[in-house]
């Protein structure tokens, strides 16, 4: 489905969430509003900074900017007020349908949030099971969920009652989002809390051990760098502007490897580019026909498709760049040896051995200028990021993978920057309604998003552990072969004759020969590591099994199937990361 002529860049915005304190004197609220006032300028100015610093990897469009608000009168409203005054465009997270929760309001309150509500981009969690407490705090993990940062107005005390403004705060903090904590009297200057500032994993920390920074605008712009721009190590920087300047490719003309695997009994299944029957029955869902479903899903496919459809076409040029360089390597030396038995053809013999070798270093050096290897790596690891955001979007309080350790400096990763990027542009999730349609959308996630995920793992393990199987049998009886034609050649120099003599010529060339091909095939074995990817995708297809099995066991318990869709986005995620990290360095090289 892809329009553009390049990957897309994807639009500056940046979503500020809010939670704090209903109950707020009136002095501390004619303190906190200027302090909340400045804050959310002073966020919209460094931000409009990185566009122009960050020209090139950010879409044209201006800055988009976003508060995220539950409405809720003290904070909420007052934050909401602010950012309608600052140039923000307001969303609300409601957890109830709108006419259940107006009840929570009365007089002039009751009349501020219709008001509010008006002006904002609003959807509501569908009804809980439980005290409506439970609903407060599915709706401050929404809000975490769908903003890039948390401004909280806190009084430093443990919450009154579940989903409270400490709660909010808490799970902020062990889901790596940075908070940034006014205290609510609305004089003790502000200060970040956020597990980025030493790169230590959010899950093990809470709001009180948690690194903390006392806000300065030196802080602010390297918060807002570290959330909002691409990673600042010069490699990632290059790998963002290579990604970015790609353009489809027309055809496929390296076609090594698919030829190998379909000599071997374990043919790939075709691609093609787009986003094909996976992505046409995910549309096909409960709120498919939402704007909010609709667009986000579109935003993501377009995405999608460039990183699944480059990382296809580059991972077939690598690995036929890959099973090339052992066939020419093997290929070189036959050529050497039949120069020995058939002296008249000696010299075109050496100039075809000549030519394989050339073309064998020619093709190293086109997979290493292009990058093969690298890109290959990135782009899959990039369109696996992004595969599930759209079942972790449509869920609305799923919280997307974050980098988080040493989110500050150069060490982060440019896929990681791109999907965060996707992810804000795909704007907020759509109102799921009531339980029955929150149960028929896990249903489709789970059938849709996991099971494909389980049949293509047990698929692909079944295909890769056929490719090692075949080509472990054929390098073997090679070299059984070898052993037999030596041995046979053995007895017949041991009791003469001159035939015998006269094909002992031909027996080097086999001895000599076969292992040549043998040890070509276990290479190719070796190099594409057949056995640790059909190794991999057993046990990733085991686990996405259990996590289906999960997220169908609490149909119409929207926090506990979040928490389920993000354990199968995160078991999908660690596979890509054991691959990764398994082939981070068998880069396309000349066969030893």
């Amino acid at each position: 489905m892809s329009s553009t002529t390049s990957p897309p860049r994807p639009q500056l915005a940046l979503c500020v969430g809010v939670t704090g304190h209903r109950q707020l004197t009136a002095k501390a609220q004619a303190a906190l509003t200027p302090v909340i006032a400045r804050l959310l300028a002073d966020l919209a100015s460094v931000t409009r900074a990185l566009h122009g610093e960050h020209a090139g990897v950010f879409a044209p469009d201006e800055a988009a900017f976003y508060l995220l608000s539950g409405l809720a009168i003290g904070t909420d409203q007052m934050a909401a007020r602010q950012a309608l005054a600052g140039g923000y465009a307001l969303r609300a997270v409601l957890p109830f349908a709108p006419a259940v929760y107006r009840k929570d309001f009365r007089g002039r309150d009751a009349k501020a949030f219709d008001a509010l509500l008006a002006q904002s981009q609003a959807w509501s969690l569908p009804p809980q099971d439980g005290p409506r407490e439970k609903a407060y705090a599915c709706g401050g993990e929404s809000t975490v969920a769908q903003s890039d940062l948390l401004v909280a107005v806190w009084d430093g005390e443990p919450a009154r009652g579940r989903g409270g403004t400490a709660d909010v705060i808490e799970y902020a903090v062990r889901r790596g989002a940075p908070v940034i904590w006014i205290p609510a009297d609305g004089v003790s200057p502000p200060s970040v809390l956020w597990a980025g500032f030493e790169g230590w994993a959010p899950d093990r920390l809470d709001r009180d051990c948690v690194p903390r920074r006392l806000l300065d605008a030196a802080v602010l712009k390297q918060l807002l760098e570290a959330v909002l721009a691409p990673p600042s190590d010069g490699d990632e920087r290059a790998c963002v502007a290579w990604y970015l300047s790609e353009r489809k490719p027309r055809w496929r003309w390296r076609m090594e490897y698919p030829a190998l695997m379909a000599l071997v009994g374990a043919p790939l299944r075709p691609t093609r580019w787009g986003g094909g029957e996976d992505w046409q029955t995910f549309r096909d869902q409960p709120v498919a026909g939402s704007d909010a479903a609709a667009g986000g899903l579109a935003v993501l496919e377009e995405a999608f498709v460039w990183a699944d459809g480059l990382a296809d076409h580059v991972a077939q040029s690598y690995r036929s760049g890959l099973v090339f360089n052992y066939v020419a390597a093997a290929g070189s030396v036959l050529m050497a040896l039949l120069g020995i038995v058939l002296p008249p053809a000696r010299i075109g013999l050496e100039l075809a051995e000549l030519a394989l070798i050339a073309l064998l270093i020619l093709n190293t050096s086109a997979g290493a200028r292009r990058q093969w290897h690298r890109r290959w790596l990135n782009y899959r690891y990039l369109a696996e990021q992004l595969r599930p955001l759209r079942s972790l979007k449509l869920l609305g309080a799923a919280t997307p993978p974050r980098q988080v350790a040493a989110a500050i400096g150069p060490a982060g990763r440019w896929t990681d920057w791109y999907a965060r990027a996707i992810w804000r542009q795909m704007g907020p999730p759509p109102t799921l309604g009531g339980a029955e349609v929150l149960a028929e959308l896990v249903a489709h996630i789970a059938g849709q998003e996991l099971d494909s995920q389980v049949r293509y793992n047990a698929s692909n393990a079944e295909r890769m552990h056929r490719a090692d199987h075949r080509l472990h049998l054929v390098g073997t009886a090679l070299f059984v072969i070898t052993v037999a034609v030596g041995l046979a050649s053995l007895a017949g120099l041991l009791l003469g004759g001159a035939a015998l003599h006269r094909a002992s010529v031909f027996s080097i060339l086999i001895s000599a020969g076969l292992p040549t091909v043998g040890a070509a095939l276990f290479g190719i074995r070796g190099q594409g590591d057949f056995v640790g990817a059909a190794g991999r995708s057993s046990e990733t297809e085991a686990r996405l099994r259990a996590a289906a099995a999960t997220l169908r066991s609490h149909p119409t318990d929207l926090m506990l199937s979040c928490r389920a869709a993000e354990n199968a986005a995160a078991t999908m995620l660690s596979d890509l990361t054991d691959w990764r990290t398994a082939y981070r360095h068998r880069k396309l090289a000349i066969p030893a």
